[in-house]
């Protein structure tokens, strides 16, 4: 069986036992602005968890960019951002800079990612559907394709 053929397997089976609202997580933005994920219901969210000393999340920022901008910067149905729960503000900020981060980065508190399963690898992206439930969850990088065909199952 091909990766591929194994990966959406996983994907389908992931979508259709996760249960656990997602929504109580609340985020601190690099310019000091606070939000919490419950204000994206309603949108599909891509919550990718990411370190800033990783060499994988430093290689996935132009695959998020991209998604971003296809997606309209968060205006449309789909909502690209990326959480660090491990580093300081200040040194996500810096990531950001010099990685030429385009889509929003945020500190979120590590203990809050429990309900989500806690994150345990760097990068793990989180696909939250409409109603507030995290559907997929894949660690390691993925590629942009692989994100696509992720949102288009839940939209």
């Amino acid at each position: 069986m091909n990766f591929k053929k194994i990966f959406f397997t996983l994907l389908i089976f992931l979508i259709t036992t996760s249960n656990a609202f997602a929504f109580n997580l609340e985020l601190v933005g690099i310019n000091g602005q606070k939000t919490n994920v419950d204000n994206f219901k309603g949108k599909i969210v891509v919550m990718t968890f990411f370190d800033v000393g990783c060499y994988y999340c430093q290689k996935e920022v132009p695959t998020l960019n991209k998604l971003y901008e296809l997606y309209g910067k968060n205006q449309k149905n789909v909502v690209v951002i990326g959480v660090d729960p491990f580093d300081h503000v200040d040194q996500i900020r810096a990531f950001a800079s010099q990685f030429g981060v385009k889509y929003p980065l945020y500190w979120g508190n590590y203990s809050q990612t429990t309900p989500l399963g806690g994150i345990f690898a760097t990068p793990t992206s989180i696909f939250i559907d409409k109603k507030g439930i995290p559907r997929v969850r894949v660690p390691g990088k993925i590629s942009e394709s692989d994100f696509i065909e992720i949102i288009k199952s839940l939209q």
